[in-house]
C-alpha cells in the first residue's frame, strides 16, 4: 500500500478551520455544563484522538479509502448484531460496548460505512425505475433495523436522513418524491405510528402541550426553553446560568446542551454557533459540487445530511419545537466516540475533495 503526501495548501482550510472553532466553543460549552470535572476531562482526551484520526485518514489515496467501504460495512453490520447481544444498556438502549474506561457506539462506524457502499451503488446506475431503488434500500434496511430495535429512534432518524440525501443528490424524478411523500403521509398513521413505543409516542404527544405534564414528559423541554430564554440577549456569563448550573436541566452535557450556551452566552451566542454550523454545511456542500466524480458529490453529500440533521433536530428538541430523540450536538456535546467519528466523516470529505481531480 502506497501512502501519499500532499501539499498543505491542496486542503481547504475554511473547513477546517469551522471545525475546530465549533469543537473550542464545544469545550468552553462543556467545560460549564458537565456534572463532573471528570466528564469534561474525557471530551478533552478524546478531541486530540479525534483530530489525529481526521489527520490519520489524509495518508490514504482517495482509492484506498473507497476500497473499505464493503468491508466497513460488513464489520458495522456484525458489531450492530453483537452490540444487541453483550452490549451495555443506557437510557433504555443497548447500543454500546462497554470497553472499561471508554464506550464505543457501533452506529457511528455505520454511518461511515453505509455512506461509502451507498454512493458506491448510487452512481452506478440512475435512478429511473423502481426496481433502481432495491440495491440501495437493501443495504441500507440491515443498519437502519438494527439501530431501530436497540431501541434507537434518533440514530435511525439520521440513518434515513443521510440515505434521502443521497437519493435526492443522485437525482430522483419528481414523480418519484411526491409518490415517496404520499407513502410517508399513508405510513406514518397507519404502520409507523402504532408500531413506536408508549413513551416514543409520548413524546410526540406531549410536545403539542408541554404543560399537561410539567413535572414529567414536558419537564425537560419546558426547563430547557426556560433557560434560553432567561439568557436574554447577552446571557448571564459562563458559568453563571441558573437552570443549567443548579440541575435543572437534564442531560445537559449532552441532549440540551445548547441550552447551556443559550442561557450563559445568550441570543448572540447562540446565534453565533448556528451560524458557524451553517457556514460549515454551507462549505460541505460547495466542496460536493467542486467534485468531478458523482460517487464523491454522494459522499459528502451522505456527511453533510447526516450531520445537519442531527444538527437541526437537537437545537429544535432544546426550542421545544420537536420531541426528545435523543440526538445530541455534534462536535459540541459530550461523546468521545461520537467526537472520533464526525472528524473521520470529515476528515473523509476533506480527503475526498482534496483527491477529486486524481485516479489514484
Amino acid at each position: 500500500m502506497t501512502l501519499r503526501r500532499v501539499p498543505v495548501f491542496a486542503y481547504d482550510w475554511v473547513l477546517i478551520g469551522l471545525v475546530l472553532l465549533i469543537s473550542f466553543i464545544g469545550l468552553v460549552t462543556l467545560y460549564s455544563a458537565a456534572p463532573s470535572q471528570s466528564v469534561w476531562l474525557q471530551q478533552l482526551v478524546a478531541l486530540p484522538i479525534a483530530l489525529a484520526v481526521g489527520l490519520l485518514i489524509q495518508v490514504f489515496t482517495r482509492r484506498q479509502v473507497l476500497s473499505w467501504g464493503f468491508p466497513l460495512y460488513l464489520a458495522s453490520l456484525a458489531m450492530l448484531v453483537l452490540v444487541l447481544l453483550i452490549g451495555r444498556e443506557i437510557n433504555g438502549a443497548k447500543a454500546w460496548f462497554d470497553l472499561g474506561p471508554v464506550s464505543f457506539q457501533p452506529l457511528e462506524l455505520a454511518k461511515i460505512g453505509l455512506i461509502l457502499v451507498l454512493a458506491r451503488v448510487l452512481a452506478a446506475r440512475p435512478l429511473e425505475g423502481p426496481l433502481d431503488y432495491v440495491l440501495p434500500a437493501l443495504l441500507a434496511a440491515p443498519v437502519l433495523g438494527l439501530v431501530f430495535i436497540q431501541p434507537d429512534l434518533g440514530g435511525t432518524l439520521v440513518l434515513i436522513a443521510g440515505f434521502l440525501g443521497m437519493l435526492f443528490v443522485r437525482g430522483m424524478p419528481t414523480r418519484h418524491i411526491i409518490f415517496g411523500l404520499v407513502a410517508v403521509a399513508v405510513l406514518l398513521p397507519t404502520v409507523i405510528w402504532p408500531n413506536l413505543n408508549q413513551y416514543q409516542r409520548e413524546r410526540v404527544e406531549i410536545l403539542f402541550d408541554l404543560s399537561k405534564d410539567p413535572k414529567g414528559k414536558g419537564f425537560q423541554q419546558i426547563q430547557s426553553t426556560i433557560a434560553i430564554g432567561s439568557g436574554g440577549l447577552m446571557g448571564k456569563g459562563f458559568g453563571a446560568g441558573t437552570q443549567t448550573q443548579l440541575g435543572f436541566v437534564p442531560e445537559r452535557q449532552t441532549d440540551f446542551i445548547y441550552a447551556v450556551l443559550a442561557e450563559e452566552w445568550g441570543f448572540v451566542g447562540a446565534t453565533t454557533l448556528m451560524a458557524l454550523y451553517a457556514l460549515l454545511f454551507f462549505r460541505l456542500g460547495r466542496m460536493a459540487l467542486e467534485c468531478v466524480r458523482l460517487e464523491d458529490r454522494l459522499i459528502i453529500m451522505g456527511v453533510l445530511s447526516m450531520l445537519a440533521f442531527q444538527v437541526a433536530v437537537n437545537i429544535a428538541v432544546t426550542l421545544g419545537l420537536a420531541p426528545v430523540t435523543g440526538l445530541t450536538l455534534p462536535l459540541v456535546s459530550k461523546g468521545g466516540s461520537s467526537l472520533i467519528m464526525v472528524y473521520l466523516g470529515l476528515g473523509l470529505a476533506l480527503l475526498i475533495h482534496r483527491d477529486r481531480y486524481s485516479e489514484v
